[in-house]
């Protein structure tokens, strides 16, 4: 028997290995890490949430301060995300994580009833 489930892993492992889905996020996921635009937008979103969220510990959230990081926090992370590789990025990673969910009804369906 648990021959038969190390086999089985090792398969499924292979197949996830194999999936164009996988391989296309894993292909842009790499093209992310080296695309200097990306890595710009990227540190100005971050540096857009982290001045946001130390105005937010100064001031009440309906201040002047925090309403206009808030909006440039909002507008640097629409860039980042409209920038057509993280797109492309993006949309592949719901492909994957569509296929892990169908994997994870499939496999754990059972398991879930049985705890119910």
């Amino acid at each position: 028997m648990n021959e038969e489930i190390l086999k089985s892993a090792y398969e499924l492992k292979e197949s996830l290995a194999n999936d164009s889905r996988i391989i296309t996020l894993n292909k842009l996921e790499k093209e992310l890490e080296n695309n200097e635009e990306v890595i710009l937008l990227s540190k100005k979103k971050d540096q857009c949430l982290a001045s946001y969220e130390e105005l937010s510990k100064i001031y009440p959230n309906e201040s002047k301060e925090v309403s206009k990081a808030l909006k440039e926090l909002h507008e640097a992370k629409l860039v980042l995300d409209n920038h057509p590789l993280v797109r492309e990025y993006l949309k592949a990673y719901k492909e994957v994580r569509e296929l892990y969910q169908q994997m994870n009804e499939i496999l754990f369906s059972d398991l879930s009833l049985k705890a119910k």
